[in-house]
């Protein structure tokens, strides 16, 4: 009888630890709210909807930033602005709010300073190509990430690609064309040198997904959070010294001193999209790849819509159709990758509005049965 209870105490505890380590997996942290705690419809409102608000403000901001008479210039200071402030919010999210409860060891460093090159490259090149284009311009070609893959998959891997995947790229390659004819038209801000330095981001930022993705996956102990402020207090240093080096610091930091809009604006910048990261991150765990590049997709359009309604800039319908070709390329994409899923999805949306038309009929029909028989 012993040896019995012993045995079934012994599996009552496995049962309650397997419980923990699957809440513990489960958890889907933002800032330490856990959004795991509410179910998937209500987690994908949530989410999606925040994406959507801290982005577009994001790119509202970071905007508002270029149109300060004589800021165009400082793109690289405004990088080691933002560098600092999420380190310091990224360390405070690690430190005190988003802790991992697993023991973990220290990385190898050498890592995480080739990840803060590839930040720094990726997010410091799109920031300083604003200084010689028009906004819309760089999300448009921030959208088309899938170019340089597949031409490194070509020349680098030797992969092979299928037709539909040729056929997007092309229709984003003749968008992006006519996007920059057309701001090269009406944009006196436009400057070739924008379109190189945006398609060096690209090209950055294709390997630094997946080298992000390779490293989440060796050290599955770290947060998110952590990771972040590995990469971006690696990469303050980098771009202070580069600052430091090209002449390019006293100067920024001058001018930032006689414009009092430009510390406030760029803090909600750099706080804007540390939030927008993690929380794109958590619709990706709960929602997965497709729904978020939906979400994103949205977001960019809504972003370059807005920044033609908010700030006065040259416009003409070339715009339209080249933007519209983008959009085409990136849905043909989306849809052949992830076929199966969209099918599952939209059979499942018709199945819950057919039950949905049933239970308003049936409630109907015993309303006027029950009017019928007063």
């Amino acid at each position: 009888k012993q040896w019995y209870q012993r045995r079934v105490r012994g599996q009552m505890k496995q049962r309650n630890a397997n419980k923990h380590v699957h809440r513990e997996k489960a958890a889907n942290l933002v800032c330490g709210v856990d959004f795991s705690l509410f179910s998937k419809h209500v987690q994908f409102i949530l989410l999606s909807s925040t994406v959507l608000g801290l982005f577009i403000l994001y790119g509202f901001a970071q905007e508002k930033i270029f149109h300060i008479p004589g800021f165009r210039s400082h793109g690289w200071y405004l990088t080691f602005i933002q560098f600092v402030f999420v380190t310091a919010i990224s360390y405070l999210d690690s430190r005190f709010i988003s802790r991992s409860s697993k023991r973990k060891d220290a990385p190898p460093y050498y890592e995480f300073m080739v990840l803060s090159w590839m930040t720094v490259g990726t997010i410091g090149l799109s920031t300083v190509s604003l200084g010689f284009l028009n906004f819309p311009t760089q999300v448009i070609f921030k959208s088309c990430k899938l170019i340089p893959v597949m031409i490194g998959g070509i020349f680098i891997l030797g992969k092979r690609y299928r037709l539909h995947e040729y056929v997007s790229v092309l229709l984003m390659c003749a968008g992006l064309i006519g996007f920059s004819l057309a701001d090269q038209t009406v944009s006196p801000e436009f400057d070739p040198k924008g379109i190189i330095l945006i398609c060096m981001a690209l090209c950055v930022d294709a390997a630094f997904g997946n080298y992000q993705e390779k490293l989440m996956k060796k050290y599955p102990s770290f947060t998110n959070a952590e990771l972040v402020f590995y990469s971006y207090s690696f990469g303050t240093f980098l771009i202070l010294t580069w600052l430091a080096s090209t002449g390019q610091l006293i100067p920024s930091i001058q001018f930032s001193r006689q414009h009092s809009q430009v510390y406030p604006l760029a803090m909600l910048y750099s706080t804007l999209g540390y939030l927008g990261v993690q929380c794109v991150l958590a619709l990706i765990k709960s929602s997965g790849v497709l729904v978020c590049t939906i979400v994103t997709t949205m977001r960019k359009v809504l972003t370059v819509v807005l920044s033609f309604f908010f700030f006065s800039k040259p416009f003409c319908f070339q715009y339209v159709w080249s933007g519209g070709l983008v959009i085409l390329g990136i849905g043909i994409n989306v849809y052949t990758r992830n076929k199966t899923a969209i099918h599952h999805g939209l059979a499942a949306a018709s199945r819950s509005v057919r039950r949905f038309i049933l239970s308003h009929q049936t409630i109907q029909s015993e309303a006027d049965r029950t009017v019928q028989q007063v």
